[in-house]
């Protein structure tokens, strides 16, 4: 006889742990299907901005890059902050078209062995 089925206090603590891992792994798969979902966004802005054409995204870039460096440490701080606030609602918003899935991870139905 096993330790849990003579003990069914442990046998409910081992299963709310299961539970608890269930949860946590299904709310990380949704967080980080929402951060690429994100970054694919900010993607496609550089793409428009480059007409479409993987040259023009890159000119793009290497626009921004040149003067993202040649830029004094407070403006680049100030591009920092606007560029994570951007991030920030970008996820937010994609979060709010993503929370019936963010429920759902949240059910416990027992049938996923």
């Amino acid at each position: 006889m096993s330790t849990l089925a003579a003990n069914p206090s442990a046998a409910r603590l081992a299963e709310r742990g299961q539970d608890a891992l269930a949860i946590g792994l299904r709310v990380a798969g949704w967080s980080a299907t929402t951060l690429m979902a994100t970054l694919g966004v900010v993607t496609l802005f550089f793409f428009v901005l480059g007409s479409f054409t993987i040259d023009g995204t890159m000119l793009q870039l290497d626009n921004l890059t040149s003067r993202y460096v040649a830029a004094d440490g407070a403006r680049q701080a100030q591009f920092q902050t606007i560029l994570f606030s951007t991030l920030g609602i970008a996820f937010a918003l994609i979060g709010v078209f993503r929370r019936s899935s963010l429920r759902a991870a949240f059910r416990l139905t027992g049938d996923d062995a």
